[in-house]
């Protein structure tokens, strides 16, 4: 088996044995095998499919998910193995998946609140329920999180090149461009969203973000990249200057130093008596199906960028 397929089935596999643990764990708990219209989500107040179905959750995601989806295909562009941008049918098709998933989230938003419901979302103004809204709320719970997943995902993309070609290969700079841009307008926009110290110090937007790095950094990370993968060759190879691994590395090394810091915190600051529910199941399993529009709009994303660019 070569390396390119095993990281292929490494990056589907994965994600997919989390979801069946994940789904396991439900079913368990609710003494169902088919839960879902069981009551999960750790508000109380949601079943299974409601949760899956979260659009005013998937509505405030949607920034986030862009940009996220923007840096996967950016670091798979810089490790690229493919010879040229996808053909306009590719390019076409992955454009309407894109447009087709965004219009689901935005019209299930609507249907199930209001124009201002979806604004209050877009403009990061939900923390969490029973909370009062707050301008780039949201956005400051997930700081520290995203910035963690987009440089892991250019660590992945040093991972990649030292696996398939080594450090003789060949990276394409356009990836590097696309990557810093993404991080110069994430911080930007951070700046936008009213940025403060909570995200480092508050012990429940703390133990959110450890959350939220446990299960993007389990499935929606490798989904993405496996899409970009599965979309690559093992054979092709582009770019023209010999390769340097020490910024992509040091990015994944920085990432990975991000997410401890975030689990040391969440652990210090008993931020899970700080939830929802004291209910560790409730509190965990139920959160992967949260993020399902993710799991299809991230993808979707690092593969139009990774293939149009």
């Amino acid at each position: 088996m070569t390396p390119h397929r095993l990281l292929v089935l490494i990056t589907l596999g994965f994600p997919v044995l989390v979801l069946l643990v994940s789904y396991g764990a439900i079913a368990v708990h609710t003494g169902n095998v088919w839960p879902w219209l069981e009551v999960v989500h750790e508000s109380g107040n949601r079943t299974l499919i409601g949760t899956v179905l979260y659009f005013e959750h998937a509505a405030r995601e949607l920034p986030l998910d862009l940009l996220l989806g923007t840096a996967v295909g950016g670091s798979a562009l810089w490790a690229s193995h493919r010879s040229k941008p996808a053909g306009h049918h590719q390019q076409i098709l992955l454009s309407a998946a894109v447009v087709l998933v965004i219009g689901v989230i935005i019209a299930g938003t609507l249907f199930t609140g209001d124009s201002a419901s979806l604004w209050n979302n877009l403009l990061q103004m939900h923390t969490r329920p029973g909370e009062p809204l707050s301008y780039g709320s949201h956005w400051r719970y997930h700081f520290l999180s995203r910035l963690m997943l987009m440089l892991v995902s250019l660590g992945i993309a040093g991972l990649v090149v030292l696996t398939i070609r080594g450090r003789n290969g060949a990276d394409d700079r356009t990836g590097q461009w696309v990557f810093v841009g993404v991080l110069g307008i994430y911080i930007v926009l951070s700046m936008v969203f009213d940025l403060n110290l909570k995200p480092f110090t508050d012990p429940v937007f703390l133990g959110h973000q450890a959350r939220e790095a446990f299960t993007h950094g389990l499935v929606t990370l490798p989904l993405a990249w496996w899409f970009c993968l599965v979309m690559s060759s093992s054979q092709e190879k582009t770019g023209i200057s010999t390769i340097s691994l020490r910024w992509p590395l040091t990015a994944g090394i920085v990432g990975i130093g991000i997410a401890v810091y975030l689990l040391l915190g969440a652990l210090l600051g008993s931020a899970a008596s700080l939830g929802q529910t004291d209910n560790l199941v409730r509190l965990i399993f139920p959160h992967f199906f949260e993020h399902f529009f993710s799991y299809l709009l991230v993808p979707l994303i690092a593969a139009l960028t990774y293939k149009t660019l």
